[in-house]
């Protein structure tokens, strides 16, 4: 449970401290008081990134530097303190554990998050990122070995991305790195789809429930994970060595766990053509509320819930929907 949190130069604030109430708290003030900075503020210390800004764009300002202290309780108090420091035009961050300096990955899933936004329909409306971003968090956040095989495939892929860049703009001629890339990213791909496949499971398993308990209606909804890769390390290999002269064309990796997307299906029907604003409300809801069940299943404790100013968005049955598990998970 977090006790609190004290901001300094982070966006709005420039010296904020907000304590908590283990039972909730609510934030209340005008239109551009800084409300959703504060619960920004909070994804930020447990997630290590923020679900709106860039890193530079969490600095006031009027300042070069910014500061987040945050004070939990998990078996016991426990402080996470990040620094922001801007110098021409560069970013540096440290990131403190009850002062012992610690890298990203120690801080994911030290404290499980969820965050329900206004803008939450957009996973199902808008592009893939949004959607492989929704994955990500969840996952992250529950298995240690998903964090670190996606933070190798990114290293990597952005190693090959240069790479392919490079060859394409006759800057390199190393074709056979190429192969080595691949080699190296097979594993990890693997894992990736492991965990993200289980987690389409499971959604499939308990959202056409959670979705028919908030609408009234007996749907059926179908999610379908579209991956560019096949699950098997070997075929994976197989796979990336095949599109290596694609790729050289393009200049970048074009297929892979940061290509992929899912699709939802209500009463066998693609979600994105067919859904009315308030079924779009929802489905995104239902989703939002299985991030919950999902995270208490796998991480053995419960999230921090984070409501921005979602309830109205929501009607009447949807807003008591959403407090009852908020007030119950």
């Amino acid at each position: 449970m977090i006790t609190s949190i004290e901001l300094t130069n982070f966006k709005s604030h420039k010296a904020t401290k907000v304590d908590f109430d283990p039972r909730g708290t609510a934030i209340v003030g005008p239109n551009g008081s800084g409300k959703t900075n504060i619960l920004e503020a909070i994804y930020y210390s447990f997630l290590t990134k923020s679900f709106k800004s860039s890193q530079s764009g969490l600095v006031n300002r009027n300042s070069d530097f910014s500061k987040v202290n945050t004070l939990f309780d998990n078996d016991k108090s426990t402080n996470i303190e990040y620094r922001i420091k801007l110098n021409s035009g560069r970013i540096r961050r440290t990131i403190k554990v009850n002062g012992v300096q610690k890298r990203q990955s120690d801080i994911v899933g030290i404290q499980p998050v969820v965050i329900f936004i206004p803008d939450d329909s957009r996973v199902i409306t808008d592009g893939p990122s949004l959607r492989r971003k929704l994955i990500n968090s969840l996952i992250v956040q529950s298995f240690r070995e998903y964090l670190e095989a996606l933070n190798t495939f990114q290293k990597l892929l952005n190693q090959r991305n240069r790479l392919l860049y490079n060859i394409k703009n006759g800057r390199s001629s190393s074709t056979d790195q190429l192969f080595i890339y691949n080699l190296q990213m097979a594993g990890p791909i693997e894992v990736i789809y492991k965990y993200r496949n289980e987690l389409i499971t499971y959604l499939n398993d308990y959202l056409g429930d959670k979705y028919s308990s908030i609408s009234g209606q007996a749907d059926k909804i179908n999610i379908e994970y579209l991956a560019t890769l096949p699950n098997n390390k070997d075929d994976i290999l197989k796979s990336l060595e095949q599109v290596t002269q694609k790729d050289l064309s393009a200049g970048f990796s074009t297929k892979g766990p940061h290509k992929d997307d899912f699709t939802t299906k209500l009463n066998g029907y693609n979600t994105r053509d067919t859904l009315s604003s308030g079924e779009n409300r929802t489905l995104a809801l239902a989703i939002k509320l299985l991030e919950i069940d999902y995270i208490k299943k796998h991480n053995n404790q419960s999230p921090i819930l984070l409501l921005d100013d979602v309830l109205s968005e929501l009607d009447d049955h949807r807003q008591s929907t959403l407090l009852s598990q908020a007030v119950n998970h």
